[in-house]
């Protein structure tokens, strides 16, 4: 048979066989008939003559001024794939997520809505010079229990380096990327019914993370100097959650960074009531202000006992680059590790080498410090750009690092109306419900595109969110 259906008896043997494959699932409309007749270029006949055979069959039934549908009670032929859905640990995407998916696929347009530094700043020719050097017998097995070792030690000379941290051998763990890691904490050392204590708004809102665990969230308040102290005591003694998960250095999506006293005061928090910390830490080489230093990491003023440290290289490398590692205490990183393995067998270490090659590559630094320097003279720009906003009402503050600008539109328009007019004039961006904010807040990747580009995509959006079309 050609690649469509041509005959009547085609037609009907292809219909049965996407039934049976779970292409229509019992209980779902097929697609109309003038629909399908121009899909597959047939006349409207044919496809009514098959679904009259289907229905012969016993295999769908026809609803009177709705449709023809596959029958509900099929489940000999094809899992009940509706109830599978129905009860995964992981959840569809949320609307608004489901929406910026789409705008994704489509391409076109103006993207401020993904979270990686843009294909003008990957280390091509770097990356293809370290994997000419790449002994392959040497990392084609399956890899050690905390990964290769070559680059645990790049990635403990990094933190020696970029944070001041000295860690102990067999200290680190290597993950598949920062969300890998965020994953084997939450699988590893949580339960269903636990609570944990996390950043209001946050990325971790935007997951399904938590939700597949079974884990309950409970918000902590922010300002622009990151969560408050106040706030968290009162979580911990009204809720006792079993952990705490912050982003506190350019935090995602607001880009704030928690300050030092805050730093001291939460760490003091958690020490006095036992509760141990995950720092997601992934934009850790982003910095783009001129002063040299963030903070130190919370790992760092606890001293390390207390406090999980997740750092990535996806963020300042690439994000195919999937490479990140836990930072703890090694009992935790064993059993971890062990988790993972069961999951996967290990990051690859084809990939592993390749990172440790560009860790201890005179290019590294040079490589951040120029990432660095661009995203500084793009992060301006784009603050520039925004002037228009101003005019609707829009506050903002400039982010000292990070990928993002954190607006705050006001609510008058609601999150999925917003994003609708935004995607209907060629523009996505990440709305604030996303993750966990109230509507009005907008969150754009000032990185991706060139100064120029962004320019008119952010005037494309504004001129699209200030107008009021028939929705």
């Amino acid at each position: 048979m050609s690649d469509h259906p041509r005959t009547v008896r085609e037609l009907v043997e292809w219909l049965v066989g996407s039934i049976h494959e779970g292409v229509w699932l019992p209980a779902t409309r097929l697609p109309p008939e003038r629909s399908l007749a121009e899909k597959l270029g047939l006349h409207r006949s044919t496809i009514a003559t098959a679904y009259l055979e289907l229905q012969a069959r016993g295999l769908v039934e026809r609803r009177q001024g709705s449709g023809t549908y596959v029958r509900g009670d099929l489940w000999g032929i094809t899992p009940d794939w509706p109830r599978y859905m129905e009860h995964a640990a992981f959840r569809p995407l949320a609307p608004l997520a489901h929406q910026i998916a789409e705008s994704r696929q489509r391409g076109g347009g103006w993207d401020f809505s993904e979270g990686d530094i843009g294909s003008d700043f990957w280390p091509v020719d770097t990356l293809q010079r370290l994997l000419a050097g790449v002994e392959l017998k040497h990392v084609l097995g399956y890899e050690k229990h905390l990964g290769l070792p070559s680059l645990c030690e790049a990635v403990r000379l990094e933190m020696k380096r970029h944070l001041d941290i000295d860690l102990e051998p067999e200290s680190v763990l290597i993950t598949a990327g920062a969300q890998q890691a965020l994953y084997l904490l939450a699988r590893g050392l949580l339960h269903p019914g636990d609570t944990i204590a996390i950043e209001k708004p946050s990325f971790y809102y935007s997951q399904a993370l938590f939700q597949s665990s079974g884990v309950r969230l409970v918000p902590i308040p922010m300002d622009g100097d990151g969560i408050l102290p106040d706030a968290l005591a009162h979580i911990i003694r009204n809720h006792r959650p079993s952990m705490v998960w912050l982003n506190p250095t350019y935090h995602n999506p607001t880009a704030s960074t928690l300050c030092l006293a805050r730093r001291h005061a939460v760490v003091s928090l958690c020490r006095t009531w036992n509760l141990p910390i995950v720092e997601d830490d992934a934009f850790a080489h982003l910095r783009v202000a001129d002063t040299p230093h963030a903070p130190p990491p919370l790992f760092r003023v606890a001293e390390r006992s207390s406090v999980l440290y997740v750092g990535s290289l996806s963020k300042i490398v690439a994000p195919g680059m999937r490479v990140g590692w836990i930072a703890g205490p090694r009992a935790i990183l064993a059993r971890l590790g062990e988790i993972r393995r069961q999951i996967d067998a290990g990051t690859p270490g084809l990939v592993q080498a390749l990172a440790a090659g560009l860790l201890t590559s005179p290019a590294w630094s040079s490589h951040v410090e120029a990432v660095s320097e661009a995203l500084r003279d793009r992060r301006d720009a784009f603050h520039q750009a925004l002037s228009g906003f101003a005019g609707m009402g829009a506050t903002w503050t400039r982010p000292e690092g990070g990928l993002h600008f954190w607006l705050n539109m006001g609510d008058a328009v609601p999150d999925h109306v917003r994003l609708k007019r935004a995607v209907n004039g060629g523009v996505t961006y990440a709305p604030g419900r996303l993750y966990g904010a109230d509507d009005g807040f907008v969150r754009l990747n000032y990185a991706r595109l060139s100064p120029g580009k962004a320019a008119l995509g952010l005037a494309r959006l504004r001129d699209a969110i200030n107008t009021d079309p028939v929705l």
